[in-house]
C-alpha cells in the first residue's frame, strides 16, 4: 500500500472556522486515496454499500455506519460496484467544542479524549452500527447541520456547535453497548475525579504521588494516563487552573499583581510571573494595562 496523503485542515476548513461538514454523494477519485490528516473526522454512511480501509483493515459499511476517526489514522473509503455511496464528514479540531464544554459536569472535556484519543493500550478506532432509532435521529441532526453549515446564516456557528455536542452525546449513549467500555470508564473516572480534587485544590500544594494514590495507580502510569486523557501534564493543568483565575482576578484593579500570584497557588512572584507570561503570551502587567485601556474606552 502506498504511503498515506496527509490532508491539512487549512485546505477543508474556511477562513477563520474550526469546522466542515462534507457530504460525498459518490466518493471521487481523492477520496478512495488512502489518507490521514490533522483534524478529527467523524464519518457517516447514510446510503449505499462499500469498504473502509482503516488503519490497515477493511471495514464493509452500509447505511448506519458510523467511524470516528482520530489525527493521524490512515483510511480510505470506496464503493461497491453499482453502488451509489453517500457519506457525511464533519471534520473539527476538538478546541472547536471543548471549551464550552469545560463547565459542563456531564459532559467535560475527557469525553473527547474517550471518543477521539481512546484509554486503551491498543489502537482504538470507534465502529458503530446503529439502530433504526438512531438512523433518523441521527441522520436529521446531520441534515439541519448541513444546512446550517451551507446557507451560513447568523449565528450558524454557535448552531452547528451545539449541533455538534448533541451529536457526540448522542454517540457516547451508542458507546453503551461497547463491551470493553467498562475498563474505558473506570479510567475516566479516575481522571474525572483527579480533575474535579484539582479543581477544587489548585492553590494548594500537593505531590503527584498522593494524588495517584487516591487513583491506586503508580504514579508514572497516572501521569500517563492524565496527559493521554487531558492533553496536558497535571502541573500543566494545575498551571492553566491557576493563571485563568488570576486572569479574572487582574480584573479588579484593587488587587496586587504580587498579591494575585500569591493567591493563586504560586511559590514566588517569578514562578507566577514566568507561568502567566508563556500561557498567556504577554506579562502580567502587560495584561493588566489592555484591561485598563478596554475599560476606559468609551
Amino acid at each position: 500500500m502506498n504511503q498515506p496523503l496527509v490532508y491539512r485542515s487549512d485546505n477543508y476548513f474556511r477562513a477563520g472556522e474550526l469546522f466542515s461538514i462534507i457530504r460525498f454523494h459518490e466518493p471521487g477519485k481523492e477520496h478512495r486515496k488512502y489518507h490521514s490528516h490533522d483534524f478529527v473526522e467523524i464519518c457517516y454512511v447514510a446510503s449505499g454499500n462499500g469498504y473502509h480501509m482503516l488503519d490497515g483493515v477493511e471495514h464493509r459499511v452500509t447505511r448506519g455506519n458510523l467511524f470516528i476517526i482520530n489525527y493521524d489514522v490512515s483510511h480510505a473509503f470506496h464503493r461497491e460496484d453499482n453502488e451509489h455511496l453517500v457519506i457525511y464528514n464533519i471534520l473539527f479540531k476538538p478546541g472547536f467544542v471543548d471549551e464550552s464544554l469545560i463547565d459542563f459536569n456531564d459532559f467535560n472535556s475527557l469525553s473527547l479524549s474517550y471518543l477521539f484519543n481512546g484509554l486503551l493500550d491498543k489502537p482504538f478506532h470507534p465502529n458503530l452500527a446503529l439502530s433504526f432509532y438512531e438512523i433518523r435521529e441521527f441522520e436529521a441532526l446531520i441534515d439541519k447541520m448541513y444546512t446550517e453549515y451551507n446557507e451560513q446564516r447568523s449565528g450558524y456557528i454557535s448552531i452547528i456547535r451545539a449541533y455538534v455536542i448533541e451529536l457526540i452525546i448522542i454517540m457516547m449513549r451508542c458507546f453503551d453497548r461497547f463491551p470493553g467500555n467498562r475498563e474505558m470508564n473506570r479510567r475516566l473516572d479516575v481522571i474525572n475525579a483527579a480533575i474535579d480534587f484539582l479543581r477544587e485544590n489548585y492553590t494548594s500544594s500537593f505531590s503527584l504521588g498522593s494524588l495517584a494514590s487516591k487513583s491506586f495507580f503508580s504514579k508514572n502510569y497516572f501521569c500517563k494516563l492524565f496527559k493521554e486523557t487531558v492533553g496536558m501534564t497535571v502541573t500543566e493543568y494545575v498551571q492553566k487552573l491557576r493563571i485563568e483565575e488570576a486572569c479574572k482576578m487582574m480584573e479588579n484593579p484593587n488587587k496586587k499583581i504580587t498579591e494575585i500570584s500569591m493567591v493563586t497557588g504560586f511559590a514566588d512572584y517569578k514562578s507566577f510571573y514566568t507561568a502567566f507570561t508563556k500561557r498567556v503570551g504577554m506579562t502580567p502587567s502587560e495584561y493588566r494595562k489592555r484591561i485598563e485601556d478596554v475599560a476606559g474606552k468609551p
